[in-house]
């Protein structure tokens, strides 16, 4: 079974969480969640709509009408997290429980063959890139200490550890630090300088920190254990709750105004002013929202769906609300997102895909 995979005939999904709560499918393990189903791709190309530079072979019909989708790789290991910079998609392979086959990929924007940039890693998860590297959370072997952050060249290379002795899951950088949480019920909010050097905490005495994000003054992140959204100067001090009472927040993502974030309990998608406030919601009635992106005009944001369906879905709503808009429906599980100027791109954890639609 994939590391954490969901047993479809069961409905377990792996270990306890480590709040202690039970990880089922009414108590929603943090994305991502994987399954193991086979992959059907169906060769039809809307009229009038153009694939990019990708091989038409690979689009799918899209139900909602807003364009194919495109398979820019398959047959992968439980794809995760995902990053996207100028020139390509990179995705981390969880791997298998139990056995160091994780890896870091990436493939070009246009499509071609995937490139393997780290293998033999330890359950990779968080994804992370600059202009000169990809940054990745190497999970180990859960809760007990001896995951790691890790980099490598855009070019690939050697793996370089920056921090070993964690449990680390989401990841975040800027032009001096990289930034993870280390998803424990004593977790913590970390950094290490880009040059290597000895981890910083930023914030401790937390619940079950997930993803993070970091903007030229705060780091942001998602307690999942206490239900909060929090930040923290990059200085350091006291970290400040900007909304408490979630469900059970998951992936965060911000921008010049605001913090969002998916609540997969809830099934919504939330937001709260950078300063503080009273949060809002952005779209609910959502099975299981997942992954979070924003760009200057939408939010986006995938659905897993229910447990193993194949009914997962991409979303978009815009930022100043309204209804949401589907971008992609009929997708395997689908966690992590990432968009650019023209495109979104997703994980699809239960087929074992990397896709992209057109935004």
């Amino acid at each position: 079974m994939d590391r954490l995979t969901p047993d479809l005939a069961s409905d377990e999904i792996g270990p306890a969480a480590p709040d202690g709560r039970a990880l089922s499918d009414s108590t929603r393990f943090p994305f991502p969640r994987r399954g193991s189903l086979g992959l059907v791709i169906l060769t039809l190309a809307m009229p009038g709509l153009e694939l990019s530079a990708c091989d038409s072979s690979n689009a799918t019909s899209n139900s909602a009408g807003m364009g194919p989708t495109v398979t820019l790789a398959s047959g992968q290991n439980a794809p995760s997290g995902i990053a996207v910079d100028a020139n390509n998609i990179y995705w981390t392979n969880n791997g298998t429980n139990g056995s160091a086959d994780g890896t870091v990929m990436k493939v070009a924007l246009g499509g071609g063959a995937p490139v393997t940039l780290a293998s033999g890693q330890n359950g990779p998860w968080g994804i992370a890139v600059d202009a000169n590297n990809v940054y990745w959370t190497d999970n180990g072997d859960l809760y007990s200490a001896n995951g790691t952050v890790m980099e490598v060249a855009l070019a690939g290379g050697t793996p370089v550890t920056l921090a070993s002795g964690q449990s680390p899951w989401g990841i975040a950088v800027d032009a001096a630090n990289v930034y993870w949480a280390t998803w424990t019920n004593t977790g913590a909010v970390m950094e290490v300088a880009l040059a290597g050097g000895a981890p910083a905490t930023l914030a401790s005495g937390q619940n079950s920190p997930l993803v993070v994000a970091v903007d030229g003054n705060n780091v942001y992140w998602t307690d999942d254990g206490s239900g909060a959204v929090m930040e923290v100067a990059l200085a350091g001090g006291t970290a400040v709750i900007l909304a408490s009472g979630q469900s059970n927040p998951d992936a965060i993502a911000i921008d010049t105004t605001s913090v969002r974030w998916t609540d997969s309990s809830a099934g919504t998608v939330m937001e709260v002013a950078l300063a503080g406030g009273n949060p809002s919601t952005l779209a609910s009635g959502q099975l299981a929202p997942a992954g979070i992106a924003v760009d200057a005009d939408y939010v986006y944001w995938t659905d897993n769906g229910s447990n193993g369906s194949g009914n997962g879905t991409v979303m978009k709503v815009a930022l100043a609300g309204g209804a949401p808009i589907t971008l992609a429906s009929g997708q395997n599980v689908p966690n992590a997102i990432a968009v650019d100027a023209t495109s979104v791109y997703w994980t699809n954890s239960g087929d074992n895909t990397i896709r992209k639609v057109g935004k």
